[in-house]
């Protein structure tokens, strides 16, 4: 079965060194990429609970990374890292339950 949701997830990453960084920006994309995710596959509310995990520590690093504090850049850096992955293990198990056909699902 393709996992089209892997593109979108994969786009969910931090952007590495830029000079325009935009807080707002990046949460927006990376609210918008777990959207296509869940619309894509069966999403289970664990599925759902771990998208929303995503966010919030998208958010949380977008700030300390305009915070200008490195400890604590790193530390959210590597939670966004970690909800991804736990989201990552819950989108492969929803996409075994099927591809969804007509899904209203939201983040």
């Amino acid at each position: 079965m393709t996992q089209h949701w892997r593109r979108f997830l994969a786009r969910s990453t931090p952007p590495g060194a830029v000079l325009n960084f935009s807080v707002d920006e990046f949460v927006l994309e990376v609210a918008i990429n777990l959207r296509y995710c869940l619309n894509l596959v069966h999403p289970t509310s664990e599925c759902i609970d771990l998208a929303e995990l995503v966010l919030l520590r998208a958010r949380h690093y977008s700030q300390a990374r305009m915070g200008d504090k490195s400890r604590l850049f790193a530390e959210t850096e590597d939670a966004l890292a970690q909800a991804t992955r736990l989201l990552e293990i819950e989108l492969e198990y929803c996409s075994t339950r099927g591809v969804k056909s007509n899904g209203n699902q939201v983040v």
